[in-house]
């Protein structure tokens, strides 16, 4: 069951992230660093968040969200090196944010990741799990990778994707 959350949330993180740099941006912009609608970070950070939802749960939820924020931005961290040297690219910049660490992590994002850690382990994924994926798990992977062939072809066609360089 962990791969289809992992490609259900990296699907997901995709969209929530395109949303939100578009809105900056004011146009159509297609976030991530893959050719499809998928963005990895949110699926490894989805698939951390259950793994330790068993341990959470004996926590206040404000600790379960700084823990949940504290994870995920150590994961962005440790996401940022990696890209830069396996896809010599910059994926995000946050100097011009107050309160951040070579431009790879910052204070306002890990509010952000606390928030939505926290959304995510008690609405977002008890909803997902509700939705009894376990019979329809192929058909929405399926699904999921073949809007992967039509975001290829809608990127060449709109021609708006962004290279993954400094959308923040």
């Amino acid at each position: 069951m962990i791969i289809v959350y992992f490609s259900i949330y990296c699907f997901l993180g995709y969209w929530l992230e395109s949303i939100y740099v578009s809105l900056f941006r004011k146009k159509w912009i297609s976030s991530g660093l893959l050719n499809g609608p998928f963005i990895p970070l949110y699926g490894f950070g989805a698939c951390i968040l259950i793994l330790c939802q068993p341990y959470l749960q004996y926590f206040h939820p404000f600790f379960v969200c700084l823990i949940g924020g504290i994870c995920m931005t150590l994961l962005e961290l440790l996401s940022s090196y990696y890209i830069e040297r396996f896809f010599h690219t910059q994926c995000w910049d946050y100097s011009h944010h107050a309160l951040n660490y070579q431009g790879r992590i910052c204070l306002v994002y890990f509010i952000l990741w606390c928030l939505l850690s926290g959304l995510f382990i008690y609405i977002i994924h008890p909803f997902i799990c509700s939705l009894s994926l376990r019979h329809d798990a192929c058909y929405l992977i399926s699904l999921i990778y073949i809007s992967f062939i039509l975001k290829a072809y809608g990127d060449r066609l709109l021609a708006t994707k962004q290279n993954g360089l400094n959308i923040h």
